[in-house]
């Protein structure tokens, strides 16, 4: 009976003997977890996007809240997410390797909103904005809002039109007058009053000395 227990203690042991996790397997480790990226579909029917990790080797697992997820093929999917949701994925690696339970990476992903009026015959005209060339927003999109993007962009477009083009099209008269109007027509207006003035009071002066 005791042969038997020392047989068993003696395959049980190894499993509670902390293995040697080296600064180059951790690097290792930590290499393979930068390598992790995403994409994301959405599904217009439901409303839903999926998610899904991509380049995770068989080293690392996935954790996320209270789910521990093993790659298949290199990814892990992840179903049924709402539009907005702004995940937290941590990378651990996994009982395969020396490093176990080493926490190599948090991933923040952010998933977007999607653009009902993304291409809509609304945005004729006004396909530099966002709200129309994108499918996707970081944010959610109102009709009020929608429209008044549009009327704004439409004010914007309606302002620079009445800006002259070029300088060339200002016909040669008008330049004049213009410069007329900036330097000289304050001069003038002056030089006018002040002749003015003068006549008059020679006049009056006449008229006092002669005793009209």
């Amino acid at each position: 009976m005791k042969k038997g227990l020392f047989f068993i203690i003696l395959l049980v042991l190894p499993f509670f003997v902390d293995a040697q996790c080296t600064y180059k397997e951790k690097y290792e480790l930590n290499a393979m977890s930068s390598y992790i990226d995403y994409n994301y579909d959405y599904d217009e029917e439901r409303g839903l996007f999926t998610l899904t990790l991509t380049n995770i080797d068989e080293k690392l697992e996935i954790r996320y809240e209270n789910l521990v997820l093993n790659p298949e093929n290199g990814k892990v999917v992840f179903e049924n997410i709402e539009p907005g949701s702004r995940l937290s994925i941590n990378v651990y690696s996994t009982v395969e390797n020396e490093c176990y339970d080493e926490h190599l990476r948090v991933l923040y992903v952010s998933i977007p909103y999607f653009n009902r009026f993304y291409n809509s015959i609304l945005c004729d005209g006004h396909e530099t904005l966002d709200i129309c060339n994108a499918r996707f927003l970081d944010y959610p999109i109102s009709n009020e809002t929608f429209i008044l993007l549009l009327n704004n962009h439409e004010f914007t477009l309606n302002k620079e039109e009445e800006k002259p083009n070029d300088v060339e099209n200002v016909k040669w008269y008008d330049r004049i007058i213009r410069v007329v109007n900036d330097y000289y027509l304050g001069a003038i207006i002056s030089t006018v009053s002040t002749i003015l003035s003068v006549s008059i009071y020679s006049v009056v002066y006449r008229k006092v000395k002669h005793k009209l």
